[in-house]
């Protein structure tokens, strides 16, 4: 089909108000036949509203996603809403529903997905089939069309679970560290620091052929564990940093847009006027998106620095020395937390001559507990001695004041306590070692808890498992 036919038929099957304007037009490259073509509509007033369509380049429908929430008046019966969900898919691919067998549902307080899967063996095939989003309306929120494939290996022989089970616990370790336990990923998480065990797998997977190799993977201490430098006392002279000034935020910056991420709140604040986009192109789009852009994230309770990312360019001779970025460097974490030294180490900058920006790396300290997701990054310019990137420790030093460094149960009984837990489930994965990524093999996927608590023994499982 050609561009124009393509875009209206994208416009035709997403209904795309009148309101709505084209951001998104890529066609891929000249010598890219084969590939999807993508259009974005934005709503003018609402930006974070939008529209995306994927065809293939026959102009068939891959995907369809609608970015905001209908007014949902009075909710459709399920069996209504599974109906519109086939009635959709069939206009596009008449005998999917027949070709693919329902696997789930997942329902929220206004949509409803329902997912259709190839199997084999009674076992689902990773992204094949097709999933339909719902409003409780009735409108189709979101589709997409992964299809089928023949490429699979069914073994002869399936290894025993049991066997596999074993063969798993017998060379499973485990590591003692803190831990932020996040509600939003583990049951039970409360989103609090906990000391804990931390099993680390020999495999990632187990080849449910029996005669299949498995190949563990490499143990976490055969790597040489970098060391690290006490933080260097910095003059009381030098702690009299502005932040607004060091990540290059000034009053005539306008505020685009503001995102609601949880725990933080993002902001993102531009330089000057609204660029003109170079082509609707994805790049192009991107491009435009970010160009003289700086975006800043805030704890939504605390209000404390979280993220900083700077696309403001900087024009100039890279003039700073390492040692004075460093410096600019500890000034920025100093005047997060005064008592960085008593707080932080850091590795040792490894920062190439040539680079635009110095990148240096402070890792959280407790009483020799190993911090997961317990380091700030900082990024300085060269040019300007800005902090253009930094990304804070999820933990917070204070968090940490009524943590016992010391466990309470032994490796051996979160070993027990893991065992209880763990298992194996079979399933399809794909081999994504092969040169084509559509060849499927069968699978023993482990299920088990992410960490053991090293003062009650509780475990915490998955949401994802």
């Amino acid at each position: 089909m050609v561009r124009e036919q393509l875009k209206q038929k994208a416009q035709s099957i997403s209904k795309v108000p009148s309101h709505y304007q084209l951001m998104i037009e890529d066609y891929g490259e000249k010598d890219e036949k084969e590939r999807p073509v993508f259009f974005v509509w934005k709503d003018i007033e609402e930006p974070d509203q939008d529209i995306s369509v994927e065809l293939d380049h026959h102009g068939r429908l891959i995907s369809l996603t609608k970015e905001y929430e209908p007014a949902v008046e009075e909710s459709l019966p399920e069996e209504r809403l599974l109906k519109i969900a086939l009635q959709f898919t069939e206009q596009h691919y008449p005998s999917a529903s027949h070709e693919f067998v329902y696997h789930e549902k997942k329902e929220t307080e206004q949509f409803v997905r329902f997912t259709y899967v190839q199997t084999v063996l009674d076992l689902p095939l990773p992204q094949t089939g097709f999933y339909v989003k719902v409003a409780k309306n009735g409108e189709v929120m979101e589709f997409r069309y992964n299809g089928g494939t023949s490429s699979f290996s069914i073994p002869k022989q399936i290894a025993d679970k049991e066997s596999v089970t074993a063969d798993y616990l017998k060379h499973i370790q485990f590591e003692l560290a803190v831990e932020k336990v996040r509600s939003e990923l583990y049951e039970g998480g409360d989103d609090r620091p906990h000391l804990i065990y931390e099993a680390d797998l020999p495999f990632f997977s187990y080849p449910a052929d029996i005669t299949g190799k498995c190949h563990m993977k490499p143990a976490a201490d055969e790597e040489e564990e970098e060391e690290t430098l006490p933080l260097p006392l910095l003059p009381e002279a030098d702690r009299h940093a502005d932040i607004d000034d060091m990540i290059g935020y000034t009053p005539s910056m306008r505020k685009i847009r503001e995102t609601d991420m949880g725990e933080s709140i993002g902001t993102v604040w531009r330089l000057g006027n609204e660029p003109e986009p170079r082509d609707r192109s994805i790049a192009g789009y991107f491009e435009t998106w970010n160009k003289n852009t700086l975006k800043i994230m805030k704890d939504k309770k605390s209000g404390k620095l979280k993220g900083v990312a700077s696309f403001i360019k900087s024009e100039g001779h890279l003039s700073l020395s390492v040692e004075d970025c460093l410096k600019r460097a500890l000034q920025f974490l100093y005047k997060l937390y005064p008592g960085a030294d008593q707080l932080f180490r850091m590795h040792p900058a490894e920062n190439d001559g040539d680079r635009q920006n110095a990148f240096f790396q402070f890792d959280l300290q407790y009483k020799e507990v190993p911090l997961r997701l317990g380091s700030a990054n900082i990024s300085i310019s060269r040019t300007t001695g800005r902090v253009v990137g930094y990304n804070g420790p999820e933990i917070e030093p204070e968090a940490l004041a009524d943590l016992s460094p010391s466990p309470s149960i032994s490796e051996e009984e979160a070993k027990a306590v893991f065992a209880a837990a763990f298992d194996v489930k079979l399933q399809w994965e794909r081999d994504y070692s092969r040169e084509k990524d559509d060849f499927y093999r069968l699978i023993y996927r482990p299920v088990y808890p992410y960490f053991i608590d090293a003062h009650d023994g509780k475990a915490f499982m998955s949401k994802n498992m």
